[in-house]
């Protein structure tokens, strides 16, 4: 794409966006989104990190709208392959994914905004903010972030991404099933998470957990 056609589209407001999204029902509502923004005017969708890095018409994108729990290559690691191999794309992650450790490393990539999914009627602005070069995080991620430095250092157990995330929805009251039908895992799946955090945790039922939790404040 020539950078005349670029900055014609700009000033428009209009961009091609990308979106890599593994969840077929959550990418219809989000590109349906787009579609009727006006602010797209071409909007292209992956389902996993590894579809979208094999398609040389990434190289059109203006923007990419990223989740993070993707199935092999993490939404995380892409970034961070992005800052190498497409430094000038802005990436605005938008996930359920909230975990610390997420949030940071994502930031360190290079990410320009970072959303929850149930914050999707705050895309068009950020989409807006993020292409007149600002940054934007909403108040739920900011609020983590600030709750992050305030803490200070801490001795907790050494959680992947994934079993954070599984430990949030534990803490918050949702059963083994709620938590596989929430993430498209299996039950069988979740139970084995379930038993790690655990024993990282060392705990053995659901209220110690939530004390853990709490005592450490993992969350």
């Amino acid at each position: 794409m020539s950078e005349e056609n670029r900055d014609e589209r700009e000033d428009q407001g209009l961009y091609s966006v990308g979106v890599v999204e593994n969840d077929p029902e959550y990418r219809s509502f989000l590109l349906a989104e787009l579609k009727s923004s006006g602010i797209a005017s071409r909007v292209q969708h992956w389902s996993s990190a590894e579809q979208f890095l094999r398609d040389e018409d990434r190289q059109s994108l203006d923007l990419l709208i990223l989740d993070i729990d993707l199935s092999g290559i993490s939404g995380v690691q892409l970034s961070g392959i992005l800052a190498l191999k497409q430094p000038e794309l802005p990436i605005l992650i938008l996930s359920n994914l909230t975990s610390d450790e997420a949030i940071f490393e994502a930031i360190k990539n290079g990410v320009k905004g970072y959303l929850l999914k149930s914050e999707l009627p705050d895309v068009q602005n950020a989409i807006r903010i993020v292409m007149n070069g600002g940054a934007m995080i909403t108040p739920t991620i900011a609020l983590r972030v600030m709750a992050s430095f305030q803490k200070g250092p801490s001795a907790g157990p050494d959680l992947t991404d994934r079993e954070r995330q599984i430990l949030e929805l534990m803490v918050r009251g949702k059963t083994i099933k709620a938590v596989a039908e929430f993430l498209l895992l299996s039950p069988h799946t979740v139970h084995d998470y379930v038993k790690r955090i655990y024993k990282k945790l060392e705990v053995h039922n659901r209220a110690e957990l939530v004390r853990k939790v709490q005592d450490l404040q993992l969350i």
